[in-house]
């Protein structure tokens, strides 16, 4: 009772607002308003056999599945929810809906398999400089409702590369090549390994991370990014 009357004091002063579209949010709603919540434009790839995802990455590592949580367009205000996890420091956020998706993936079975969930890791200089690695909060917020471990020591970012936003495909793979290292670890061959990023584009991240993590271990690869750009 307490508690709620502090938050209420709060809320009243400094009032929390949906990331979306800005109304203010009541008690029992975290990060987004019902409405928004309702509202995110799903891809629901993880029901679609071989989904536009899957065919990014067909031919350039071997994925056992694929799927993102929703659509990332430039028009839409829920390009919102990665610029208020991503440039606006709501880490929270992230693990947030890595749960809420988590939540949704679980009944269809995505899971079972899955041993270790890896985020993508940021360059050491990025990371000083945000403070954080959004992709390792929607990682926690998978971990959270799955139990899967989360592991940070399988895969580093050697080089620190350019911006990717405004980088076409072929610029975007030379932009990644050899930027990432995953180092041999006994104990994980034959692991099914779950990568996690925020968005993904044209997939040159995610599958220099992939290549580098078959590349040194025998493993499995599936993949979980919050959004996919369309």
């Amino acid at each position: 009772m307490i508690s709620n009357l502090v938050n209420d004091l709060a809320d009243l002063f400094y009032p929390r607002t949906c990331a979306v579209c800005r109304r203010v949010l009541l008690r029992d709603e975290p990060h987004l308003c019902t409405h928004c919540l309702q509202s995110i434009p799903r891809t629901d790839y993880h029901r679609t056999p071989f989904n536009p995802m899957e065919q990014l990455f067909a031919g350039k590592f071997a994925a056992e599945r694929c799927s993102a949580f929703f659509f990332f367009r430039h028009d839409s205000d829920f390009r919102r929810l990665i610029h208020h996890i991503k440039y606006h420091g709501n880490k929270e956020c992230g693990a947030y809906l890595g749960q809420l998706f988590a939540e949704e993936l679980a009944g269809d079975g995505f899971f079972d398999t899955i041993d270790y969930i890896v985020p993508v890791p940021l360059h050491k200089r990025k990371l000083r400089r945000r403070g954080f690695n959004q992709s390792e909060w929607i990682a926690a917020g998978i971990s959270a409702y799955t139990r899967i471990p989360v592991r940070t020591d399988l895969l580093e970012h050697r080089r620190e590369n350019e911006s990717q936003t405004r980088k076409g495909i072929y610029t975007r793979w030379l932009n990644t090549r050899d930027g990432f290292h995953a180092p041999h670890t006994p104990g994980i061959e034959g692991c099914h390994l779950l990568l996690i990023d925020d968005v993904v584009t044209t997939g040159a991240t995610i599958s220099a991370c992939a290549e580098s993590l078959q590349k040194s271990n025998r493993v499995k690869i599936s993949v979980l990014t919050l959004a996919i750009a369309r």
